[in-house]
């Protein structure tokens, strides 16, 4: 995926250029898309922004499996849920998530946009991705009962397949790579080095 974070990559394979973040010393940063702001925020940090156990696990499996030149910021989802219907995750084959500031909607790979073709002619859906979710398992939850996921939904995204062939070598698994349609109406903080991603609402979302 292109345009990611605006350059907010830090770490980067030895052949890259050095990054901006890893040039300045910045460990953490924070896109702030709430409502509440009226203007969207960047903010950059040498210290950790994330001060709970309330936050996303961030994998490296990308870069250090499957040979992708930078660390994307990038999780595990623990549900896909399209029009109210769950897509199937296969738990051997992981489904990364990538964060990009850069994309407006939805890329999805190639398996699940036609399984997500199928599921919706079986069912004679109206909308191909109408109300989509993805969910993520906390550090502090886990998913266990009694415990929240964090949830990011949006709207007819505009969702389009990333092709049958990645750049990677031998990789395999799903990869979605959610945009600002999700992350609008949200706070995004990264501790870049202790692999952490934490999201904060709209004050009216939470209520």
């Amino acid at each position: 995926p292109g345009g990611v974070f605006f350059g907010l990559i830090k770490n980067t394979d030895r052949w890259i250029r050095p990054s901006f973040l890893g040039q300045m010393g910045y460990t953490s940063f924070c896109v702030d898309l709430r409502r509440q702001t009226q203007t969207p925020n960047l903010v950059l940090s040498k210290h950790a922004l994330i001060k709970d156990d309330n936050y996303i696990p961030l994998v490296r499996d990308l870069n250090r499996r499957y040979h992708a030149p930078v660390v994307h910021y990038t999780a595990k989802a623990a549900r896909f849920i399209v029009n109210g219907l769950p897509l199937y995750l296969d738990k051997k084959t992981p489904t990364y998530v990538i964060f990009d500031t850069g994309l407006s909607g939805m890329a999805v790979s190639e398996e699940l946009f036609e399984g997500r073709n199928l599921q919706a002619r079986k069912n004679r859906e109206k909308s191909l991705w109408g109300e989509v979710s993805v969910a993520f398992e906390t550090k502090a939850g886990g998913g266990e009962e009694g415990q929240q996921l964090v949830e990011l939904s949006a709207r007819k995204p505009i969702t389009t397949p990333l092709g049958r062939d990645t750049p990677w070598t031998r990789f395999k698994g799903n990869l979605i790579v959610l945009g600002l349609a999700f992350l609008d109406g949200n706070a995004m903080a990264i501790d870049i080095d202790d692999g952490k991603l934490q999201f904060t609402k709209d004050e009216e979302d939470r209520q």
